[in-house]
């Protein structure tokens, strides 16, 4: 009995260090467009120009992941995760004085690697050390915060710009990424071995005999033989694309001919999108499965695309927003669901989950960029708009796939 308190005070410290740390993340993540705009300016260049800041940053914390890997296995996540975002302060920092073009890219460069740790590998680390088969529910309630965080950050970093300037609105992140590093060190628990606990199983939900053995034939040298393993990057792909669109969206504000607070609440709105998004997601996959999970929540940001091409005002931007943001907070959840149903069984799901998070995100780097560039080039958004239609069909297709042999009500 004693054990078992020790587990779930010391699960639920780590809980709250985690959702600190995606809560300030998100202020970051899901805040680059607020300062487009700002930034062109200040820079004297295009939006294409700035955009490409994001996509490097995009870039380099997918390829960052394996040397993150083995530096969390060498130095434990307790050592690894205050360093990081205590660099990622001084790299915040930097990019609020730097006047060159080229060193924002290096800078943002830097940030994705410190980014790394808070956006991708904490949550599954802290739910695989500590909450074994509760983990999907676990993860749901952990990465609202990525979107409580880029909801409440759109807000206060939009008052900031307004009040001052965009580099005093990173300042204040730097300090927060400051507060949030020194919480990590005091309070993170690295491992249950730490404070004198066993590891709690590891595991899934017991499924049939043949759908086990079949997964326990997958490992990372044959799993490039199968159908599945690239229909899930195809989903994660398209979803990422769209999600990398999301810092567009207060300058899509300003190009249908809105204000600069109705960009911010916009993109404040689309990020309010992904919270409730997370939490009913798990409730859909448990009562329609997940085939018409997807299916819904892709024919909800669909809807939400033409609401804004067709009327183009300010109230169909909000509902647009709202209801992408809702589309999109999806693909957070809805990837390590699908990976572990696919391939959750095998010995190599570690590896496997890794590659699929590498080249989906390789594929969906050049997002921003492109509607950036897109934008320079027509003045408009609404190639990027429809391109983001095609995406979520793609998107729910592949899942059709990928799905096609599990059979049943949660497929």
């Amino acid at each position: 009995m004693i054990l078992l308190k020790k587990q779930k005070k010391y699960a639920w410290i780590n809980v709250k260090v985690c959702m600190l740390v995606l809560f300030v993340n998100g202020m970051v993540m899901q805040t680059y467009g607020i300062f487009i705009p700002h930034m062109r300016d200040d820079f004297g260049t295009d939006t294409a120009s700035v955009s490409l800041a994001v996509t490097v940053l995009n870039a380099v914390m997918v390829l960052f992941g394996p040397i993150a890997v083995k530096l969390v296995e060498k130095w434990k996540m307790k050592r690894v995760l205050p360093v990081a975002l205590f660099a990622f302060a001084i790299f915040i920092t930097g990019i609020s004085y730097n006047e060159k073009l080229k060193m924002l890219y290096l800078l943002y460069a830097l940030c994705g690697c410190c980014m790394y740790f808070g956006i991708f590998y904490l949550c599954p680390y802290i739910v695989n050390h500590w909450f074994g088969d509760n983990a999907p529910q676990v993860i749901a309630i952990i990465i609202m915060f990525l979107a409580i965080g880029g909801s409440i950050g759109n807000l206060v970093l939009a008052k900031i710009t307004e009040i001052s300037t965009w580099r005093n609105a990173y300042r204040f992140v730097a300090v927060l990424l400051v507060i949030t590093a020194v919480v990590t060190a005091i309070f993170l628990k690295d491992d249950q071995e730490e404070v004198g606990l066993e590891r709690p199983k590891q595991g899934l939900k017991k499924e049939n005999k043949e759908s086990q053995e079949r997964k326990n034939t997958i490992t990372i040298e044959n799993v490039y033989r199968q159908t599945e393993f690239y229909c899930v990057i195809l989903y994660v792909a398209c979803m990422q694309l769209c999600v990398s669109v999301q810092s567009q969206i207060p300058n899509l504000a300003l190009s249908f001919g809105f204000t600069t607070a109705a960009g911010a609440i916009a993109a404040s709105l689309n990020s309010c999108g992904g919270i409730p998004a997370k939490f009913l997601l798990s409730i859909c996959n448990v009562k329609i499965g997940v085939l018409k999970s997807v299916l819904l929540y892709n024919l909800v940001g669909i809807c939400g695309i033409i609401s804004l091409l067709v009327f183009q005002n300010p109230i169909c931007l909000y509902i647009f927003a709202l209801l992408f943001g809702f589309t999109i907070g999806s693909s957070t959840v809805q990837l390590p669901v699908l990976s572990t149903r696919l391939f959750g069984c095998s010995a190599d799901y570690d590896k496997i989950h890794s590659r699929i998070v590498l080249i989906s995100g390789i594929l969906a780097m050049p997002g921003s960029f492109i509607a950036g560039w897109s934008y320079d080039r027509t003045g408009s958004y609404q190639v990027a708009l429809l391109a983001l239609i095609v995406n979520l069909t793609i998107a729910a297709v592949a899942v059709r796939i990928a799905l096609r042999k599990k059979g049943g009500r949660n497929s």
